[in-house]
């Protein structure tokens, strides 16, 4: 059996910039499924006309794009991003 990040998650990329943050870019296939199932498990701060969901998860800051990118904010390592990624993603 796969892992979710196998299922779900094309790449991961470190973002530019001082802080602790990664692009996450998933699946075209399992986008929707992707971010249903992140959603479920996040608190969701704010929407903006269905282009864009800023969402929190255990003190990390995610913002969700409706096109399969994700922006995780606040994460230690790529590490953490990976295990945080498959919290989120796990059935």
């Amino acid at each position: 059996m796969s892992s979710p990040l196998d299922r779900y998650v094309s790449r991961i990329e470190e973002a530019c910039g001082e802080r602790g943050d990664y692009i996450v870019i998933l699946r075209y296939d399992k986008q929707r499924e992707a971010l249903e199932r992140i959603l479920s498990r996040c608190e969701v701060e704010k929407t903006i006309s269905g282009i864009m969901i800023k969402a929190a998860y255990r003190g990390l800051s995610l913002t969700l794009f409706t096109t399969g990118k994700i922006l995780l904010k606040g994460v230690r390592d790529r590490v953490e991003a990976e295990r945080t990624l498959m919290e989120l993603l796990s059935d």
